[in-house]
């Protein structure tokens, strides 16, 4: 089908930033600084779900595979269909996007292989404008992740290969030089954000990020990404939370994450982090049925206030081609609004509608 190819052409939006600047000139600390996994992405459009039931692959589920297993299902899944087409992808990179078509500035923070499908990425990023910075890891495959669509329901199925020898040292260096340094200073806002899918196995970047570089005005932005994340690597993840000023996710991940918690429901979870002492907002998308946010923030750098929990209803797009990347661009919805001085109402109600946009196109776009 031509749309997924139509889609992707565009997928990255113009090559300068607002101003004219050339959106590779890292000499500019951004509001938003963004870590995840970069992979190239593959989506395949199946006619039958009958590959995804033959290697177990339940319909409307996402996880980890091994890279030969990937491939091999991939390769078979091409050769099946007639409608198939690649592109650069991840969780925060795809918020890193849609937060540029918003018009706020963001910096991702990733790290790729040596390969032909690195040189890709990295062409394409500088190309269109993308302000990427991509630590090259020697005889590491980049990572990869397949989206096969039945019926407009993604399965995502990934191995992260280089994204999961991201260094910490390497960021230090960076932080602490003048001329590279993506920090602003700690009494002007800034967000740095985390995707539950960079975590495991960068605890040391987490906590390096933790103890070193959120305080003041740098705020912490965390995103539960996926029920997995959160059931098996409850202690970081939990860590992640109680210090973030947001924290994303939908119901499905709340649950797991309250139960991981030992917490009988979302809103007892909810509850315990909002009564740290600090202000944080919850924000929990749930699809259609809306979303529900939790939160104790009145104001930035004011002390946290009373504890609410607010329902809102959901933004219904005009037609439902895509769901892929929903939650991303809602997370840059918000913290669109949230940086341009935004109610929280106004804040949900934005990043429903820059949801509702997304999922009306094939693959995390807007029109």
């Amino acid at each position: 089908m031509e749309y997924l190819q139509n889609v992707y052409e565009k997928i990255f939006g113009s090559g300068d930033t607002a101003d004219g600047t050339p959106a590779n000139n890292y000499h500019t600390a951004r509001k938003v600084v963004c870590f995840g996994n970069v992979l190239l992405d593959r989506i395949v459009k199946l006619e039958e779900p009958e590959l995804l039931q033959r290697y177990e692959l339940e319909l409307g589920s996402k996880g980890e595979l091994d890279l030969a297993k990937l491939n091999h299902i991939v390769g078979e899944a091409v050769n099946s269909s007639s409608n198939s087409y690649c592109s650069p992808g991840g969780s925060a990179l795809n918020t890193v996007r849609i937060l540029k078509k918003l018009g706020t500035e963001a910096q991702f923070f990733g790290a790729i292989g040596s390969d032909e499908c690195a040189k890709e990425l990295r062409n394409i990023c500088q190309e269109r404008g993308i302000e990427a910075r991509l630590q090259c890891i020697e005889n590491v495959p980049t990572g990869q992740c397949v989206c096969f669509m039945y019926n407009d329901t993604p399965t995502l199925y990934a191995n992260i290969g280089a994204s999961a020898h991201f260094c910490v040292e390497q960021l230090q260096h960076t932080a602490c030089h003048d001329t590279q340094s993506f920090l602003r200073p700690i009494e002007r806002k800034q967000i740095i954000y985390l995707e539950g899918f960079f975590v495991p196995q960068r605890q040391q970047v987490c906590e390096y990020i933790l103890q070193d570089l959120v305080r003041e005005r740098r705020h912490l932005a965390v995103n539960l990404s996926a029920p997995y994340i959160v059931r098996q690597h409850s202690s970081i993840m939990l860590q992640l939370a109680q210090r973030a000023l947001f924290v994303f996710g939908n119901r499905q991940e709340f649950e797991e994450f309250a139960t991981t918690a030992g917490c009988k429901s979302v809103e007892q979870l909810a509850r315990q982090l909002l009564e740290m002492g600090t202000a944080k907002i919850i924000v929990i998308t749930n699809g259609a049925d809306g979303v529900q946010l939790a939160t104790n923030f009145e104001a930035e750098l004011e002390p946290p206030g009373q504890i609410r929990f607010e329902d809102y209803r959901a933004q219904r797009p005009e037609q439902l081609v895509d769901a892929t990347g929903a939650g991303d661009s809602f997370v840059a919805g918000f913290l669109h609004g949230w940086l341009e001085k935004r109610s929280l109402g106004e804040c949900v109600r934005l990043a429903s509608d820059v949801a509702a946009k997304v999922v009306s196109q094939v693959g995390c776009n807007l029109p």
